[in-house]
């Protein structure tokens, strides 16, 4: 009976990883990426966790660096929203991201914008938003530009109420944005996160993934949108359980 349960299990979690049910697969993203950076987590409620970031080269994975200690929201993580997957599928028991709920997002996302307070390093390959007292990120659930850094001059019509004033924020020095909630981008289902330097190592944020302004500084000169990287943000076990037989490292 234990075999037959391990062997329901692994059919089950091959469909997913192969055919999700909203019609996209964990395998989609990967296949054009060659740079991931991969977060792992104790449990759902940790607020510590580990960073390594990898390359592929001749078709393989290759560590890059590994070790590297991040935080995550106060509240730990719950399944976030990128590539029309269905994550709950994979652990149906966990939490779902919210709007203000103080958690990060667990699933992969794309890694297309940087940010920070100076005129652009020549380092950056990313695209990169100059944060002026002008630029915000809108966390107003009933705005039209919720989920969305926004150059508050050029709209003509303020329509929310909240945001985050991201040149007054010092942890925003210099930044990444994670591409959670944002095509299309859903009403209530989180805002406004990012990769940040962290306050201090064992304090979790909002809901962004925090670290150490020099390994932040590694890895925005390490990424490269020409090789489509990607973050994959999960727990221990989910994640282990996807590597078997993905070739991820």
């Amino acid at each position: 009976m234990k075999m037959l349960t391990l062997f329901l299990f692994a059919m089950v979690f091959s469909v997913v990883l192969s055919n999700s049910a909203k019609g996209a697969s964990i395998s989609d993203p990967l296949r054009k990426s060659r740079q991931i950076i991969v977060v792992q987590a104790k449990t759902w409620d940790s607020v510590e966790a580990v960073l390594s970031l990898h390359e592929k080269k001749d078709g393989n994975w290759q560590t890059v660096k590994q070790g590297i200690p991040v935080v995550l929201g106060k509240k730990g993580l719950g399944w976030g929203r990128s590539f029309d997957i269905d994550y709950e599928a994979l652990d149906k028991t966990a939490p779902v991201k919210k709007e203000g709920d103080g958690k990060s997002p667990a699933g992969i996302f794309a890694i297309q914008q940087a940010f920070g307070f100076s005129e652009k390093a020549p380092y950056v390959k990313l695209p990169y938003i100059r944060l002026t007292d002008r630029i915000e990120c809108v966390d107003d659930t009933e705005s039209q530009h919720y989920n969305r850094i926004v150059d508050s001059r050029a709209i003509p019509l303020c329509d929310w109420k909240t945001s985050e004033k991201m040149s007054a924020i010092d942890v925003y020095k210099i930044g990444l944005v994670i591409e959670h909630n944002a095509r299309p981008v859903a009403k209530g289902c989180g805002s406004c996160i990012f990769f940040h330097a962290w306050e201090k190592p064992d304090k979790g944020t909002s809901g962004c993934t925090a670290m150490a302004e020099n390994d932040l500084s590694f890895l925005l000169q390490w990424l490269d949108p020409a090789k489509n990287p990607l973050l994959l943000q999960f727990t221990v076990d989910v994640y282990g359980r996807i590597k078997k037989g993905s070739g991820l490292p």
